[in-house]
């Protein structure tokens, strides 16, 4: 999948996520590099927009959503304070926000 389809499809799912809760969304990795193979995940950074993100079904529901929006790849799916300290440099640097 090329950046472009994977934004474009973010895009069209913004409000179902929203809806969950996700304030803000960023791809990150090999797709937002524009460098991803067949074999490739799509890694997501999610911010809250209100409390209820933090409930369980909707955190779940929000990355389920992400799952039926790209059948057959995998989704890395985390918040920014979910990220290793080790990693998280470079996420910020390369992540680009989708909303």
């Amino acid at each position: 999948m090329d950046r472009d389809e994977a934004l474009a499809h973010l895009k069209a799912i913004e409000p179902d996520l929203r809806a969950l809760g996700v304030g803000s969304l960023s791809i990150y990795g090999s797709v937002a590099r524009d460098e991803a193979r067949a074999d490739s995940d799509l890694d997501i950074l999610v911010e809250p927009g209100h409390d209820a993100f933090y409930d369980l079904r909707n955190y779940m529901g929000a990355y389920e959503r992400l799952a039926a929006a790209f059948p057959g790849l995998a989704i890395g799916y985390s918040t920014r304070a979910g990220l290793s300290r080790h990693i998280r440099p470079r996420v910020e640097r390369e992540a680009i926000r989708v909303f």
